[in-house]
Order: structure tokens, then sequence, then C-alpha cells
């Protein structure tokens, strides 16, 4: 049904694209959106782990609650996220049935990550950045449904970002703090592209940030300590993050970064000079290259930190599949785009096929 589901919605996606006319445009996108969130809709409770772990729990109290103040208040004693339960409780005040809301919660993310890429639709294809969201964060965004939200929050950060407005892309990562807590490290994404860009600090800047992300990656449990100490971090509840060991799908992950990072070491130049806004996200793209090496040597669960860093993979992989080389015929991209296809599929094979992360394969549908 994913794969299905995810080639259907990417040639509505296709065809949206080449439409003239608005009103064409925004019907096929509609539909592009509409389908993985009805597929999310409508799954069985026992796909994804957090569904059942505190996701149906809180939507049926959010319809036992007549006041929303008490009702976040409650959610807050809890650590589950004023943004989660707020969500929670607007749906339950149009239904009581959870595969609505399933729906709605899948629908919101879909959003952001539309109106994400939208303004760069001259300079990626919108729909291979959906083939890298499909692919690398859908099956996530069944499992951990707090956290994958804050990551799209974050994510639809990048455009104040671009356009510099500090205070809206801080009060960004503050709405994604209320899903989650982790969400506290994309703070340090506006100052990395603002050091970047700035001609005084550009050659230092490289240097730093990667020393600087080698550093954290070290003494992530220090960095833990230290948000939990200004009470940013329920440490006790993300200490897990930290020592947990159990955790498999480290190889496959090491594997595909290595491969990223390659790729920009062969292309890079080029591709900042094809675009300037490469060089962000390849630095994005580096820490989390770094950041899942020093993983494979630690606590595997600290990738959900870096999830904050390669959710930019979304836009940086459909601009660096234009710099490589790979020709079919007389269209110079279309091996390209075969190849990252490729690799990207068989990263979500391994991870979510044949390791079953998440459980959310097989999908199996809602039964009541």
């Amino acid at each position: 049904m994913y794969i299905i589901t995810f080639v259907i919605s990417l040639l509505l996606l296709h065809i949206s694209e080449k439409a003239q006319k608005k009103s064409i445009k925004r019907i096929f996108v509609a539909m592009a959106l509409l389908l993985p969130s009805c597929l999310a809709g409508i799954r069985d409770f026992t796909i994804g782990w957090d569904v059942l772990l505190y996701g149906k729990g809180w939507f049926e109290r959010a319809c036992e609650y007549n006041s929303l103040i008490i009702f976040l208040e409650k959610a807050n004693e809890y650590s589950v996220g004023i943004g989660y339960a707020f969500i929670n409780y607007c749906v339950s005040r149009v239904t009581h049935n959870f595969h609505v809301f399933l729906f709605v919660y899948q629908l919101i993310q879909l959003c952001i990550v539309y109106y994400t890429v939208k303004p760069l639709k001259k300079e990626i294809s919108l729909t291979f950045a959906f083939f890298v969201y499909f692919f690398s964060y859908y099956n996530l965004s069944l499992n951990i449904l707090r956290q994958i939200m804050a990551i799209m929050i974050v994510f639809f950060g990048y455009r104040f970002i671009l356009n510099h407005k500090p205070i809206k892309f801080v009060l960004t990562i503050i709405v994604a703090y209320t899903f989650h807590n982790t969400a506290i490290v994309g703070l340090v994404l506006y100052p990395i592209n603002w050091a970047l860009n700035n001609k005084l600090l550009k050659k230092l800047s490289k240097t730093l940030i990667v020393v600087g992300s080698v550093s954290a990656a070290i003494a992530y449990q220090v960095l833990l300590d230290v948000f939990a100490k200004f009470g940013l971090l329920q440490i006790e509840r993300y200490s897990h993050y930290a020592s947990d060991t159990e955790v498999g799908g480290r190889y496959i992950r090491l594997l595909y970064w290595l491969i990223i990072l390659i790729a920009i070491l062969w292309k890079g130049r080029k591709c900042i000079a094809y675009n300037s806004k490469n060089l962000t996200l390849e630095m994005y793209m580096t820490m989390s290259g770094i950041f899942s090496l020093m993983v494979f040597m630690g606590s595997p669960w600290i990738v959900r930190i870096v999830y904050y860093f390669d959710v930019f993979q979304i836009i940086f992989l459909p601009m660096l599949v234009q710099r490589l080389p790979f020709a079919l015929g007389k269209k110079k991209t279309i091996g390209s785009y075969f190849i990252v296809g490729i690799i990207i599929m068989a990263f979500w094979l391994f991870n979510y096929v044949l390791r079953r992360g998440g459980n959310t394969y097989p999908y199996i549908f809602m039964r009541n």
C-alpha cells in the first residue's frame, strides 16, 4: 500500500508541476496531499508504536475535557506537549473518531512540507522533494507522533532562514518545542546560516561548525544534562536517547550518510556555484553525517536529535541530483534521479520493510 500510495501521489504532484492553470495545480496538489493523509487515517492502531503508547489515549482524554486550558495543563503535567494536545483538543471538538485525528495530523505535516518547498519550485523538483519525504519520513511520521510534527515545523523554519527573519524563525522553534522538547536544538540552524554567509566568518565558520559538531556528538550526554538543568528538556523522559543500545539500523544509516558526504565532497563546489543556498544545506548534511558516525560509535537513539538536521535532505537532494553526471539518453538528469532514488528506496526498504522499524510494515487497515 505504501508504494502504491507514494507513486500515485507523486504522479499527481508531477501533473500539478506541469499544469499551467493555477486552479488545476491546486486540485492535483490537494489530491496528492489527501491521498497519503487518508492512508495514515485509515490505518490500524497497531501501525506505529506511539499510536497506542500515548496517541490514542490522549485523544480520548481530549474528548472528555470541556476546558482547553485544563486539558493543556494536564498535558503539560505529563510532558505530552501542549502543541500536540492542542491539535487533539481541536479535532475532538469536531469528532471523537481517532482515525479522523490521524488523518488531520498527517495532512498538517504534508501541508507543512509542501509550503516549505513550494517557494523553491524554480530551483528543485517538488515531486522529487516529496519522493525524498515519502521514503525517508512518511513511515517515521506514523510512529513518532509528537516529534515528527516538531521536526516538520523546524523544517518549515527554513523559509525564515532564507528570508533573514530571525524573530519568525525563533517563534517557529518555540512552536515546534511545544510538540517535542528536543526541537530546541533547531535554534542552531539560523546562526549556522548567518555565519556561512558572512564574508568575514565564512572560511573560519566551516571549520568551527565541523569541530563543534564533532565535540557536540562526543559530549551529547553533557549537553542533555545542560538542557535539563535549564528546564529545556525533561532528562528523565529523554535520557534513554543517550543510554539505549538495543536499536538496529546503524550500519545502513552510516552507509547512507557516507554516500551523501562523498557526493558533497565530489560535487559540493558545483552545487554551491549552481545555487548559493546549497552552502548552508551542505553544512546541515555534513553535520548529520558527523552525528551519524558518532551515533554509530555511541548511542543509536541520539539519531532522534539528528533528525532536525537530516530533514533538510528533502531540499538538498533535489538540488544535488541536478549536479550529478549520470545522464540517460538525451536527458542529463534522468540517470541521476534514478540512482539517487534507488539509494533512498533501499534505505526505506531496509529500515521499514526488512527491519520493520517503528512497526509500520506491513500496512494494516483499520478494524473499527
